[in-house]
């Protein structure tokens, strides 16, 4: 391939590297993506040689004039969208950009054009980057990098061949046309990848050795939080079930310190509400103080709890990452005790909820040390105590219902004897009596709970949660209804639990005279289809899914201070150093190993023969086009200096040489223009060189396209006309 059709395909391939980039991480509109993927595609046939393409945009002729006007117009359009449309300035800045894209697409014609899409492309890339963290930028970077390297290559090399200052690229390459001095060929085709590997291994190094901010100008969310129900200081009854619909993943929580719970639920508490008004929860005691900051970045919560809850409480400690909400709500499993992470203020209220100042327009890693609550064997047969009036306003506030909420909760607890006891019956009794379901518009009645308990009987968390806490105030037991998240959906490859929307939950805490709160869940659990879904996909989802999260946790959170914590370690040693990178390689390729077994376990005539074919099947087709692109090189053509004779080979540097005088004396042989039509070029501009360069012409043409072997006596004679011509001087 000549190195002027090389260079406008890898710029064409720059330039929708990083289109593509915009279009997948800030959400192009939809006129926009088109009109840039149409032009760019238009071109990308056109450099190709499609004349059917090329004769169609012919018809529709722009002057430079016009194009001007449209620049113009993009502008005004500019504007337009800053104070109308967006009301942004990135936003109009990128649909702007785009346009310029465009617009320079179709007048590539001289060096500078060139150099303008380049900068347009930069700007792009670098907008696309700051705008996400997703795991998609890694490829799209890796095509813009490879191109890039490329393109600056080929602008270098073809240089030399700028004729009067013009640099025109042609449209169509004729494969008559190529004198064989400025292709493509294998050995350069191997050089250009290695300096891109090279530049990808310098940027590597540049990633994890410079310090770098973790904010920046372009760094600013284009599209809303994940939206979430249930975590401000009222909740409607009912407000939890649209969002339990919604598959978007919330967090992922990994378990350390302390053996896998094999895949068995994990409650991850948000906000607890003590008063019930008949329609919806309100957070009475949500008045919010900052948190002391024990040493660097963690957070310590001091909070009223038994000495018994303390010394024999489970601690767990969890690694949340957790996406952008529109809550400012840390969630963690109760009850927390210390929070770790990249915040210079925490918040919480007197019931050990956890907020951020504001909510988070990105992603928060963060590391939370929490204690369970265990139940005490006294417990079991003791009654109810006495609280302070300060407390039981709070814990055993009762909204006015009917008569026959309190006869059934006398009615469930009239054999108990114990305040635990008649927790067990009052959880039973709506675990066994009631179906779960998220078709119950209960949010509507004008007393939903009644209408649950007695006519509908069916519902979902928030209805069982508030049922399960008034019923118990009503036998005097304080309870308060918790909202959180359910985890469920346990990542054996990379050891963590998914949480999505659909998880988000609600139960009930109940304050037991020696245990203190204690979790309790009355919703009975949900029946899932045996066999639902493809195996082969859900595996795959999940190696994927830990996929992003390591490259979260080793590109996206890879911070100052992780770079710091490296140059101590290489400091100290380089066994240390070597011994964490292996780990590190390993956590991000094991799940791929771990696919085989998990896959393998799966039931054979479902996944083995659909999913190992397919995949597998799709490897070994991909190594056969490598292999036969390796040893073919088609990229490579029919190379003027293989298998070519000694006499072919002397004949073509005799050409050579004198395409080099001519260039010397003021007349470059365009790359793409004929040798035949370059001797009429000779003609009309130096006609006293024209029998020595026709001769040498028609000779070159006889053996590079006739493919005749040349005499000796031939290869004198072209030896002999080129020292006359380079005899002569040109006026």
């Amino acid at each position: 391939m000549p190195f002027d059709q090389a260079l406008r395909l890898t710029s064409i391939l720059l330039a929708s590297a990083s289109f593509i980039g915009l279009m997948v991480g800030t959400g192009l509109p939809e006129w926009l993506a088109a009109l840039t993927g149409m032009a760019l595609i238009v071109v990308l046939l056109r450099s190709v040689g499609i004349s059917s393409v090329d004769h169609l945009v012919m018809r529709v002729p722009i002057s430079a004039t016009g194009w001007n006007l449209v620049v113009i117009g993009g502008f005004l359009g500019f504007w337009v969208d800053l104070l109308w449309v967006s009301e942004e300035l990135l936003p109009a800045g990128i649909h702007f950009l785009m346009l310029l894209m465009v617009i320079k697409l179709f007048n590539l014609k001289f060096r500078r054009d060139y150099l303008h899409l380049y900068a347009i492309s930069l700007v792009a890339i670098l907008a696309s980057g700051s705008l996400t963290t997703d795991l998609w930028f890694f490829p799209i970077f890796t095509l813009y990098l490879l191109a890039g390297v490329w393109t600056l290559l080929l602008f270098q090399l073809t240089k030399s061949s700028e004729a009067t200052g013009s640099f025109t690229i042609p449209r169509t390459i004729p494969h008559d046309a190529q004198d064989g001095f400025d292709r493509v060929t294998p050995h350069l085709f191997w050089i250009g990848n290695g300096l891109a590997i090279g530049a990808f291994l310098m940027t590597l190094v540049i990633f994890f050795t410079i310090p770098r901010l973790s904010a920046g100008f372009y760094q600013k969310g284009v599209g809303e939080n994940l939206r979430t129900s249930g975590f401000s200081d009222t909740v409607n009854l009912g407000a939890i079930g649209p969002i339990k619909r919604a598959p978007s993943i919330v967090m992922r929580v990994e378990l350390s310190g302390r053996p896998l719970r094999n895949g068995g639920p994990l409650y991850i508490r948000g906000v607890s509400f003590d008063r019930y008004d008949g329609k919806a929860w309100t957070n009475r005691l949500s008045h919010r103080r900052s948190l002391r900051e024990e040493t660097a970045g963690t957070f310590v919560l001091r909070g009223k709890r038994s000495t018994v809850s303390l010394q024999s409480g489970e601690t767990i400690q969890q690694k949340i990452l957790l996406e952008p909400l529109d809550t400012p709500v840390l969630f963690a499993a109760p009850f927390v005790e210390s929070v770790s992470g990249p915040f210079p203020n925490l918040l919480s209220d007197v019931t050990g909820s956890v907020y951020l100042p504001f909510p988070s327009a990105s992603r928060i890693e963060y590391t939370v040390v929490s204690r369970s609550t265990p139940l005490v064997p006294a417990d079991f047969s003791s009654e109810a105590g006495l609280y302070p009036e300060s407390f039981a306003s709070y814990f055993l506030q009762i909204p006015h219902e009917s008569e026959r909420v309190g006869a059934l909760a006398r009615e469930l607890t009239h054999a108990t004897r114990g305040a635990y006891e008649k927790v067990n019956a009052i959880q039973i009794y709506l675990t066994h009596n009631y179906r779960y379901s998220l078709d119950a518009p209960l949010a509507e009645q004008d007393h939903p709970l009644e209408e649950f308990l007695f006519t509908r009987k069916t519902g979902y968390c928030e209805h069982y949660a508030t049922a399960m806490v008034i019923l118990l105030r009503m036998v005097g037991i304080p309870a308060r209804l918790v909202t959180g998240f359910l985890a469920t959906e346990w990542n054996e490859y990379g050891n963590y639990y998914v949480v999505r929307q659909q998880d988000a939950h609600a139960w009930v805490e109940v304050h037991l005279p020696h245990s203190g709160w204690i979790p309790m869940d009355p919703t009975p659990p949900i029946l899932e289809g045996a066999g639902d879904g493809n195996p082969a996909w859900t595996v795959l989802g999940r190696v994927l899914d830990n996929v992003r999260l390591q490259w979260n946790r080793f590109f996206v959170q890879y911070s100052a201070a992780d770079q710091f914590a490296v140059v101590q370690e290489l400091k100290a040693g380089s066994t240390s150093v070597r011994n964490k990178a292996l780990d590190s390689m390993t956590s991000l390729v094991s799940a791929f190993t771990a696919i085989l077994g998990g896959i393998i376990t799966q039931d054979v005539s479902r996944v083995r023969i659909g999913f190992l074919g397919k995949t597998f099947g799709s490897v070994l087709i991909g190594l056969a086009v490598l292999l036969w692109l390796g040893m073919r090189q088609p990229w490579a053509g029919r190379s003027p200096g293989e298998k070519r004779s000694r006499q072919d080979q002397a004949m073509a540097n005799l050409y050579g040489r004198m395409l080099t005088y001519l260039s010397r004396q003021g007349i470059a042989k365009p790359t793409a223009m004929a040798p035949i039509e370059f001797v009429g070029i000779i003609r009309a501009r130096w006609s006293a060189a024209n029998a020595h360069v026709a001769s040498i012409t028609g000779l070159y043409c006889q053996a590079r396209f006739g493919h005749i072997p040349l005499t000796q006596e031939e290869l004198q004679r072209a030896n002999d006309d080129l020292h006359r011509l380079m005899s002569l001087q040109k006026l």
